[in-house]
């Protein structure tokens, strides 16, 4: 009797439990961040779309949006966290009109050697727009990415400079491939 009392108990226990239990959801497809417009900054950004890569073998794309149109001199820098260390793995540093490199990242102030020949990124800046995309699996098999975004103007003080999301910061994930 006393048996048939507590498993009917620890089944509604166990059922407020995973009910209280809070959800954890998949990292969207893409994600926008909206930054106020900053009249002091060089090369101000509007927002940053960061979109999943089709499947894999794909590139994701990451859009930068700035408040005018790229001129001679402005440049971006982004890093890119392609694992779970919340720590940049990639680093891509480009100016308009010119070339750009990507680099195996060493954290925030270093990077590594010129990976530019592997064909883990690529830049396009044209209109008010920064293209880049990216296989968030160049370096090791990714699930979702994160990234950290910097325009600048060449010669410009660098507190002129404007971070997205902030400085050193890496932006909420967002899933590398669509799931199929």
């Amino acid at each position: 009797m006393r048996q048939r009392l507590v498993l009917p108990a620890l089944a509604a226990v166990a059922v407020l439990v995973a009910a209280a239990a809070p959800a954890v959801a998949a990292p969207p497809t893409e994600r926008t961040i909206q930054d106020a417009q900053e009249p002091g900054k060089a090369y101000d950004i509007v927002t940053v779309t960061m979109k999943s890569a089709a499947s894999a073998g794909r590139k994701a794309q990451i859009t930068v949006t700035h408040d005018r149109r790229v001129r001679v001199g402005d440049g971006i820098d982004l890093w890119i966290d392609t694992d779970d260390d919340r720590q940049p793995d990639l680093y891509l540093t480009g100016y308009a009109f010119s070339e750009y490199a990507v680099y195996k990242a060493h954290g925030w102030d270093g990077h590594g050697r010129d990976i530019s020949d592997l064909g883990c990124a690529t830049l396009t800046m044209r209109g008010p727009k920064s293209i880049v995309r990216v296989d968030p699996s160049c370096l090791a098999p990714s699930t979702r990415f994160a990234v950290s975004v910097r325009s600048f103007v060449q010669d410009s003080p660098p507190a002129s400079a404007d971070n997205v999301p902030g400085f050193q910061r890496l932006s909420k994930k967002v899933l590398s491939y669509l799931p199929t």
